[in-house]
C-alpha cells in the first residue's frame, strides 16, 4: 500500500474502533435520565451497563479469532453493521427490557468489530511504525472518553428534536454508515490463506468461562449476591481447566484451537495480559466518580459529564505527547506513564476524604488520564508487539478480554466497598468518604500492575514461537 492509502485505512479503522469505547463511556451520565423516562428498576438499569460490557467481554476472544480466520475487513465490516443497527434498536427501545436486550446484542456486535482494529494495525504497520500507530490508537481511546462522558450529559440536557437520552444512541447511526463505506473503499481486504475453520467447542467452552467470571461480578452487587453467582465464580476454574485440555486435545490431533496457547509462551504477551486485567480497574473510578457527582453533590448530568471531562483531555493529549518521543525512551513509557496514574489516583483519593472540589480537583483528573493515556499504547505494544501476525486478532482479543474482565472485576469489588462504606449515608460528606476508600482499593490495584510492568523481564524462551520461528521485537521488553 502506498502511504497515502495506508492512512486512509488507519483512520477508517480509528473511527470503527471509537465506537465500542465511546458507548461505554457516554451511557454511564445518561443513566438517571433512561431511569426516569423508562421507569426502569435500578436492576434494568444496571443492565443497560453491564448487559453490554459482559457480552463485550465474553465474545471478545472469539471475534478476534473470528477475524484471523475469516478476514479482518469482512469482521470489521459486519461488526460495524450489528453495532449501527443494535445502537438504533437502543435508541428507539420502548420498553427496559429492549434496551437491554439491544445493549447486549450491541456488546456481542462491538466482540467481533474491537479486535479487528488492533490486528489490522498489527498488520499494516512495520515493527518500527507500530509504536506511532499505536500511540495514535491509544488517542482515540482518550478521545472516546472525553467524548463519551461530555456527550451523555450534553445530548441529554440538549434534548434535541425531543430524543433525550435515546440521542447517545442514534448518534452512532451516521458515523456507522459513514465507516461502513470507508472500510468497503479504504480498508484492505486482510485475510488468512487457505480454508480455516472455526473451534466452535472452544469458542464455546471460552465463552462460557468468561460469562461466569464477568456475568456474575457485573450483576452481583446489585443483586444482593444471590446463590447463582457464587456456583458461576465455583465453575470457573472447572471451565479453565476443560478448556486448556481440550485446546490441547484440538492441537494434538492436527487443529486449529481457538486458544493456541503457545501464545502464553511469549514472556511479553503474558505480562501484559496480565497488567492489563489490572489496567482498567480505572473503570470503578468513572462509575464512582458520576455516583459521587450526581447523588453525593446533586449535580446535573451535563456537570457531571463535564466535571470527568478532563480525564478524558488527559487520555487523549498523553499519547500524542509520547509518540514522538525518541525509540530508546518507548520502552519505559508503560512505566513512566502508571507512575503517574497511581501518583495521580492517590491525590484523587486524598482528594475525595478533604472533599475537595473545584479547579484542583480538575487538575488532579487531568494528570490522572495524562499518565494512563502514556501508559496504555506501550501496554497493546507490549502485548502485540511480538506476536505473529497471523495470531495478531487473538492476542487482540485477549488483551481486550482482559481488560473487560478487570473492569468487571473493579466495579463488582470497588462498587461493593464504596457501597459498604456508604451505608444509609447521605450528603456530601458522606459520599466523599465512601469515595475515598473506593479509590484507596484502586490505587493499590494499579500498583500491583506498576510492579508488574516494570518486574525485570525473563526472556528465556520470550522470542521462540510454535515451530521455532522466532517472533518479531520491538526494542527492549518493559
Amino acid at each position: 500500500m502506498s502511504p497515502a492509502a495506508r492512512w486512509a485505512a488507519f483512520i477508517v479503522l480509528l473511527v470503527g474502533g471509537f465506537l465500542p469505547p465511546l458507548d461505554f463511556f457516554i451511557v454511564n451520565v445518561a443513566l438517571p435520565s433512561i431511569r426516569d423516562s423508562l421507569g426502569a428498576t435500578p436492576a434494568e438499569v444496571q443492565l443497560v451497563i453491564s448487559g453490554y460490557a459482559a457480552s463485550y467481554a465474553v465474545f471478545l476472544i472469539t471475534g478476534g479469532r473470528l477475524g484471523d480466520l475469516y478476514g479482518r475487513r469482512r469482521l470489521f465490516v459486519l461488526g460495524l453493521i450489528g453495532f449501527t443497527a443494535t445502537s438504533a434498536l437502543c435508541g428507539l427501545a420502548p420498553t427496559p427490557l429492549v434496551l437491554v436486550i439491544g445493549r447486549v446484542l450491541e456488546g456481542v456486535a462491538a466482540a467481533m468489530l474491537g479486535p479487528q482494529v488492533l490486528a489490522a494495525i498489527r498488520s499494516l504497520y512495520s515493527d518500527r511504525e507500530l509504536g506511532r500507530a499505536l500511540g495514535l490508537y491509544g488517542a482515540m481511546i482518550g478521545l472516546a472518553a472525553a467524548a463519551g462522558q461530555f456527550l451523555g450529559g450534553f445530548l441529554t440536557q440538549l434534548d434535541l428534536f425531543g430524543f433525550g437520552w435515546r440521542s447517545v444512541f442514534l448518534i452512532n447511526l451516521p458515523i456507522g454508515l459513514a465507516t461502513i463505506a470507508g472500510a468497503f473503499a479504504c480498508v484492505p481486504p486482510i485475510g488468512p490463506q487457505g480454508r480455516p475453520t472455526l473451534d466452535f467447542g472452544g469458542a464455546a467452552l471460552v465463552s462460557a468461562t468468561l460469562a461466569c467470571l464477568v456475568l456474575p461480578l457485573s450483576e452481583g452487587r446489585e443483586q444482593g449476591w444471590p446463590a447463582w453467582t457464587f456456583a458461576m465464580l465455583a465453575c470457573v476454574p472447572v471451565l479453565v481447566a476443560v478448556l486448556l485440555w481440550f485446546e490441547a486435545r484440538v492441537k494434538r490431533r492436527g487443529g486449529m484451537p481457538l486458544i493456541d496457547l503457545d501464545l502464553f509462551r511469549i514472556a511479553s504477551f503474558r505480562r501484559g495480559v496480565l497488567v492489563a486485567t489490572l489496567f482498567y480497574f480505572t473503570s470503578a473510578f468513572y462509575l464512582l466518580f458520576a455516583i459521587y457527582q450526581q447523588e453525593g453533590l446533586g449535580m446535573d448530568p451535563l456537570a457531571t459529564g463535564i466535571a470527568i471531562l478532563p480525564y478524558g483531555v488527559g487520555l487523549f493529549l498523553g499519547p500524542l505527547a509520547s509518540t514522538p518521543l525518541p525509540l530508546l525512551v518507548r520502552p519505559y513509557l508503560l512505566g513512566i506513564g502508571m507512575v503517574i496514574e497511581v501518583l495521580g489516583y492517590a491525590s484523587i483519593m486524598a482528594a475525595g476524604f478533604a472533599q475537595l472540589e473545584g479547579g484542583l480537583l480538575a487538575v488532579l483528573i487531568f494528570i490522572t488520564g495524562f499518565g494512563q493515556g502514556i501508559a496504555m499504547p506501550r501496554l497493546f505494544n507490549t502485548v502485540l508487539g511480538e506476536v505473529p501476525n497471523a495470531q495478531a486478532g487473538l492476542a487482540a482479543g485477549f488483551v481486550n478480554s482482559s481488560l473487560q474482565a478487570g473492569a468487571a472485576i473493579a466495579v463488582a469489588a470497588i462498587g461493593s466497598l464504596f457501597f459498604s462504606v456508604l451505608g444509609d449515608g447521605t450528603g456530601p460528606a458522606a459520599y466523599a468518604h465512601a469515595f475515598g476508600w473506593a479509590m484507596v482499593a484502586q490505587v493499590a490495584a494499579l500498583t500491583a500492575a506498576l510492579v508488574i510492568a516494570v518486574l525485570p523481564a525473563r526472556r528465556a524462551g520470550a522470542g521462540t514461537l510454535a515451530g521455532g520461528a522466532a517472533a518479531p521485537t520491538i526494542g527492549p521488553e518493559i
